[in-house]
């Protein structure tokens, strides 16, 4: 881990106290090349009595990096340039202590932006929240229960519930996207899937939801009928079956074949690769 911190937001009378902000060491560098000085005549500290070394990483393992004088106008650690001056290295929670002296700045490992606030208390800035996406693909068939054995790569349960081309009544499919790009690089939340019935053989309700869940109270898709055929597009949730990853899945109250197509995703990383 390791922590650092720019001074020149402050906007109370630096002037004529020293300012002692400390940050949680979420393993910072200062890029080479941007402009970043250390300028005061005592630099701030990474290792203990060690200075802020710019084009280095300057790592205090699970110790804390303290930045201690300067003021509004002649900060501790100046940072500049076009490119990236801070870098903070994702660090667990576990790590990071519940209580943050003001000022303090971390990011853990699902990319929120963490910090102390006023009175020392932890404060998160979900960026990975806001940095979600929804990426249209090219339409992809993951499941047609009418030649199941053509869809087996997306079907991570048991495919015994189908019965001559229909998902039987009250039987649950578990489906994952993961053979859908980007989808397992950049770490797909939800789907955005077409379900459609065909050969229905009486009135029925089909339920998508995530597989990490017990089934809802919930419809997404609902027919009157026998010998019906009818869609819906649908945002569903990922979650996990036995271990599966990027899984949904579907329930049929009555008998039906079941079609599924994927044209859409959330992405909590894009354009990262894993």
């Amino acid at each position: 881990m390791r922590e650092t911190e720019e001074t020149t937001s402050m906007t109370t009378d630096e002037t004529s106290s020293p300012t002692r902000r400390r940050i949680i060491k979420a393993g910072v560098a200062a890029g080479a090349g941007v402009g970043a000085a250390a300028v005061v005549a005592t630099p701030a500290a990474a290792d203990p009595g060690q200075p802020v070394l710019i084009g280095q990483t300057n790592d205090a393992g699970t110790a804390e990096t303290v930045l201690v004088g300067g003021s509004s106008a002649n900060p501790t650690l100046l940072l500049g340039g076009d490119d990236p001056a801070l870098i903070l290295v994702p660090t667990p929670d576990a790590n990071i202590p519940q209580n943050l002296p003001t000022g303090s700045l971390a990011v853990n490992q699902s990319a929120d932006l963490i910090i102390g606030g006023k009175g020392g208390a932890k404060a998160y800035v979900n960026t990975s929240r806001w940095a979600n996406r929804t990426m249209a693909v090219p339409p992809q068939r993951i499941l047609d229960t009418r030649a199941i054995s053509t869809y087996s790569a997306h079907v991570v349960s048991a495919t015994t519930v189908v019965t001559s081309g229909k998902l039987n009544a009250n039987q649950v499919i578990h489906l994952t996207v993961r053979n859908v790009p980007p989808a397992l690089a950049e770490r797909a939340t939800a789907a955005y899937v077409n379900i459609t019935v065909a050969n229905t053989v009486s009135a029925g309700v089909l339920t998508a939801f995530s597989s990490s869940i017990a089934k809802p109270q919930t419809s997404s898709l609902n027919w009157w009928g026998p010998n019906q055929i009818l869609s819906n597009l649908v945002e569903v949730q990922l979650g996990a079956y036995n271990g599966n990853t990027l899984a949904f899945a579907l329930h049929v109250s009555a008998a039906t074949s079941v079609i599924v197509d994927v044209s859409g995703l959330i992405l909590s990383a894009p354009g990262k690769s894993y």
